[in-house]
């Protein structure tokens, strides 16, 4: 299934905004790395990992999501 995904980072926080279908997520933990080696013809990326939750999905057990965002293309990966 495909999702659309949005984020900002706003006024300087380190912490993203992220929405999953519009909802917005609630942030468990955010990290940055540099990724020096890729298997594409990039010298370097910045990525950002966030682990997320859904407060719609918590009927039973909350359902944690893992999003990798590339800082500088702006490209997502949702699990």
């Amino acid at each position: 299934m495909e999702h659309d995904i949005t984020w900002a980072i706003n006024n300087g926080q380190k912490i993203p905004e992220i929405y999953v279908d519009g909802e917005q997520a609630q942030v468990v933990s955010c990290s940055y790395q540099f990724v020096t080696a890729t298997d594409i013809d990039e010298s370097g990326v910045s990525m950002m990992t966030a682990t997320i939750i859904l407060l719609s999905e918590r009927d039973y057990k909350r359902i944690q999501h893992v999003v990798f965002i590339n800082q500088q293309t702006g490209k997502v990966f949702y699990q």
